[in-house]
Formats: C-alpha cells, sequence, structure tokens
C-alpha cells in the first residue's frame, strides 16, 4: 500500500455520488421528479436535458475530483514533488527549481513561499538584496491546463487510446478519463514509486479505463504503433542524456507512422530536437494550430504554459 490519505479535504462531496452506480443514480432521479410539483416536472426535464449549467456543473465536478486527487498526492509525496528514487539530471542546479505543476497550483505555492518551506526566488550575492526568479521546471500539467488539453486543444476523441509517456503521478490519465470518452488510458513510466502510486488513485477512483505499465518506453514499440494520442510532456529532458534522448526520439520516429496519430509535446518537437542537434523527419507530421482566446483562459492557468501546448498529426 502507498499510505495514500483517503480523506479529501473541501472536495469531499463529491465523492459519495460518484460511488452511486447508474440503477442508483436512477433511482435518485426517480425520486427527484416525484418531489418535484407535477406543473414543474417536464420543465425540470428540459432543464436536464438542455442546460448549459448543467454541462458547467459537470465540469466543475470533473475539475474538483483532478483537485482532491492532487491534494491527496500532496499529502504524501516529498515537497516539490520529486521523489528521491527519480534520477533527475542537473536537480541541484542553484538558478532552477523543480515544481510539479500538478500538485502545486499557484495558490499552493504562495502560501508554501510565505511559510519558508519554497521560495520562487535566489541570491545572486548571498546575504544582499540582489535576487532573481528562480527558474521552475515542471514536469506535469497544471489542473487547468490539463482540462483545456482535453476540452479546449485536443479534438473530441471518442473510443480513441491515449498513450502518456513518463505518466508519473498519472495527472494526464486520471484527467483524460474525466473529460473524454477515450476507450483506453495508457501510461508508461519506469518509476516503480510512481506506478504505486498511480495504481492507487486508479484502484480508489475506479478508472476502469487507466492502465499503468512500468516499463521503458523503448520496450513498448507496438504502443507506440497503435495508440491514437500520444502525450509527451517535458518527459526526456530532464532525465536522459542527450545521447539517450536521441535514441527515444528516433524510436518515436520508427514507430509512430500510421496516418491520424495525434502527438502533443511540451515543448515543440523542434525545440526538443534543436537542443539535441536533432533533425525532425521531413513529412512526418504537420502541426495543428489550436485557437488560444486569452480572455477565456482562467486566472488559475498559466497562460505562458499553455502557449507551450503543441499539438501535431502524423502524415
Amino acid at each position: 500500500s502507498s499510505g495514500i490519505n483517503a480523506e479529501y479535504g473541501h472536495y469531499y462531496i463529491t465523492n459519495n455520488l460518484r460511488n452511486m452506480n447508474l440503477a442508483e443514480a436512477k433511482q435518485k432521479f426517480s425520486e427527484l421528479l416525484l418531489n418535484t410539483k407535477a406543473e414543474c416536472r417536464e420543465d425540470l426535464v428540459n432543464f436536464i436535458k438542455n442546460s448549459e449549467e448543467i454541462d458547467d456543473f459537470i465540469s466543475d465536478c470533473r475539475v474538483q475530483m483532478i483537485e482532491s486527487i492532487s491534494e491527496q498526492l500532496r499529502s504524501v509525496v516529498p515537497c516539490a514533488g520529486v521523489l528521491q528514487s527519480e534520477n533527475i539530471i542537473n536537480l541541484d542546479e542553484p538558478t532552477t527549481e523543480h515544481i510539479d505543476a500538478f500538485l502545486f497550483p499557484d495558490d499552493v505555492l504562495d502560501d508554501l513561499c510565505d511559510e519558508g518551506k519554497m521560495s520562487r526566488h535566489y541570491c545572486t550575492a548571498c546575504g544582499s538584496k540582489k535576487t532573481q526568479k528562480l527558474d521552475l521546471v515542471s514536469h506535469s500539467f497544471s489542473v487547468w491546463e490539463l482540462k483545456w488539453l482535453f476540452t479546449k486543444i485536443l479534438p473530441p476523441i471518442p473510443g480513441k487510446t491515449v498513450l502518456d509517456i513518463g505518466s508519473r503521478l498519472g495527472c494526464v490519465l486520471y484527467a483524460a478519463a474525466e473529460f473524454t470518452d477515450a476507450s483506453k488510458i495508457i501510461g508508461v513510466e519506469m518509476n516503480s514509486d510512481f506506478c504505486v502510486l498511480q495504481n492507487s488513485i486508479i484502484e480508489q477512483y475506479n478508472y476502469e479505463k487507466v492502465e499503468v505499465i512500468q516499463a521503458d518506453i523503448r520496450a513498448q514499440e507496438q504502443l507506440l504503433r497503435t495508440c491514437d494520442v500520444i502525450i509527451l510532456n517535458n518527459v526526456f529532458e530532464h532525465f536522459m542524456t542527450p545521447e539517450e534522448q536521441m535514441k527515444c526520439w528516433d524510436l518515436i520516429f520508427g514507430c509512430v507512422k500510421r496516418k491520424g496519430q495525434v502527438i502533443v509535446t511540451v515543448p515543440s518537437l523542434q525545440e526538443s530536437l534543436d537542443e539535441l542537434s536533432g533533425q525532425l523527419p521531413e513529412g512526418w507530421v504537420s502541426e495543428i494550430e489550436w485557437q488560444l482566446d486569452e480572455e477565456l483562459v482562467p486566472d488559475e492557468c498559466d497562460l505562458e504554459s499553455l502557449k507551450s501546448v503543441h499539438l501535431y498529426q502524423v502524415v
């Protein structure tokens, strides 16, 4: 057992409703109709069928569910969300801090900074007021970035298979389960501690479509060939030597060749390959431009992080 605390704080309200099966939910709805004035029942049914408020409510419940998982995991992983068993290159770089955006949204990070447990700045001359902002690196999407990814950036993916390479804490998997009608959602993760945490959440929240495979992606060629949507978020850059990174990319170039396969990357493919002096295969993919309406982006969502999400399709 990973020892994950089952208390969800103020998000607990959604959990009991979530545990109803379809028959129980239908029974509750029938009871609701019976307790509604006869002349109002048709209006109530039409409201449920057509109201944008219901859509918004469902979306908010899904966000709260993901936030409850974040809160739950935050209580059992080390500060910043980096495990001792991880092998992050240049982890001790003084001007860089690795912060997991899924676990530590801005409001939580602000509280930790106020408590002196974290900092957004470093001192350029010890004891002076000469400080610079730390370069904050996250290996996960934030909750709101996840919602945006699956409801605004990606097209609808009913019946599709989603693959998250380097699934870490599993946030992409849980969000895909909440926000999409994908038929199968798979995470590949090398770190056994992360796999234990993910499987605990999958079991607790009854994510039947979600599976975690403990493996190096280089041993999963068939998955790369068959999955419809492949997500790579800072997946190689901070964990492998340049030579090993290039081997991974070469494998992806060789396996992800089925026309129509969709690839989501942070940063862009070109940026990742430029760092390795690598070349993007000519005619392999085309980038899909997605529209970012900045006025619709909530304050909780980092605009620059959204802009770093790139979408491609195999041609």
